[in-house]
């Protein structure tokens, strides 16, 4: 998604901000989990983008930035 070129810059910087916020705190506000696993998480991309998915990796302690739904 972030590699077309039709994309709009307020779109871009919605995700790039948006996976700022996550690597600071992966567990943000408004963020759930999915399936009933707590690391599992998906969150609004905000100004209504779409929504993006990510995985808390404990043991290595970083976040995988899983999917990227536009809306």
């Amino acid at each position: 998604m972030l590699a077309d070129p039709a994309l709009s810059a307020d779109r871009f910087s919605a995700v790039v901000e948006l996976t700022v916020a996550i690597c600071q705190d992966p567990w943000l506000a408004g963020s759930n989990g999915l399936e009933g696993d707590p690391d599992w998480r998906e969150i609004l991309i905000p100004h209504g983008f779409g929504i993006a998915e990510y995985w808390i990796n404990r043991a290595d302690h970083n976040v995988i930035l899983t999917r990227i739904v536009p809306f």
